[in-house]
């Protein structure tokens, strides 16, 4: 008895340990995909920009993307619904975030942005469908999507094709899903596996606004160390990334930027915040990540206005600090 109880114990235990395994899953939105919603005229006034709310009016892609949700969500990841985030957003203050800087005016998230960043989800799933009539039948023609919410570089993509049929359209798109969805799923698992390992690339830019004392070519001297504040910058940058991986798109007395910035997918929660003590961990995106840096440039009294863009960009406007 003593040794099947010993077994039990060992059976349980590894249970226990193959859960704790288990790979965690991303977080994903479905969309319709900007080019289907230009090519069918779902775009806001005299632009390419494309109106999510009135392509999910369209009976066909909002039965395409309820229809994918439920599948994905079966498949264990977790979905945010795209209409009811639309709701959201424009029923709060998220919608009408801007700054004004010295050089570029207004900086605005678009609706794809202030969602990606709202709910901090990890990757954008985009849809195209294309309902084709077949004689008396049809048949659904399906494009799917995987993009980086945060640097919205597509990763992968997969089309599946329905049968012809009298059936409604979800069935057929059902049908065409089914024929690569583990393929597609397989995919999303292996990049956020990377992401979690390599970080999430995203981008930065810096401006000098009108009462800031200093410009990014004036020197300035830290811990003993002189240089250039674009150096300064560039250092702290380099020590934050993932790797010290990011690329130097552009450098002048008043602009600095970065792309390819590898920062962590996760955080712990900053000292003295809510869950610090207890070593809390949270979603990381650019404008919580850039934190680290702006917060090494007050002893050189500079502050800074970081303004967010979706996951993975923001704008960080420096300026004179406030006594």
């Amino acid at each position: 008895m003593k040794k099947i109880s010993t077994i039990l114990i060992m059976i349980l235990a590894m249970a226990e340990s193959l859960c704790a395994a288990e790979a965690k899953k991303p977080k994903l939105m479905v969309f319709p995909s900007d080019d289907w919603c230009v090519a069918h005229g779902y775009t806001l006034p005299g632009t390419r920009t494309p109106d999510y709310e009135k392509a999910l009016l369209n009976p066909d892609m909002d039965a395409a993307v309820a229809v994918m949700g439920d599948i994905m969500a079966e498949m264990g990841y977790e979905m945010f619904s795209l209409k009811q985030e639309l709701k959201n957003i424009h029923n709060s203050d998220a919608y009408s975030m801007a700054v004004t800087s010295k050089n570029d005016g207004m900086v605005r998230e678009s609706d794809r942005d202030v969602l990606t960043r709202n709910v901090a989800c990890d990757f954008i799933v985009e849809l195209s469908i294309e309902p084709k009539p077949f004689g008396a039948r049809k048949m659904v023609e399906f494009k799917a999507q995987t993009i980086d919410a945060a640097s919205n570089k597509i990763l992968s993509g997969d089309t599946g094709t329905s049968s012809a049929s009298s059936q409604p359209v979800a069935i057929l798109i059902k049908e065409a899903v089914g024929g690569f969805i583990d393929n597609f799923c397989h995919k999303i698992d292996l990049a956020f596996t990377k992401m979690e390992r390599d970080g999430r690339e995203g981008s930065v830019e810096f401006k000098i606004a009108d009462d800031c004392p200093l410009h990014f070519e004036n020197e300035v001297s830290i811990n003993g160390e002189s240089g250039e504040l674009a150096e300064y910058i560039e250092y702290v940058l380099g020590e934050c990334a993932v790797d010290g991986a990011y690329n130097l798109k552009q450098k002048s007395r008043e602009t600095l930027s970065f792309d390819q910035v590898r920062f962590p997918l996760f955080a712990t929660v900053r000292a003295g915040g809510f869950g610090s003590k207890s070593g809390k961990v949270k979603a990381q995106t650019m404008e919580s990540f850039i934190k680290n840096v702006t917060d090494k440039l007050s002893p050189l009294g500079i502050s800074a206005t970081i303004v967010p863009k979706g996951q993975g960009a923001a704008y960080v406007v420096l300026g004179a600090t406030a006594y």
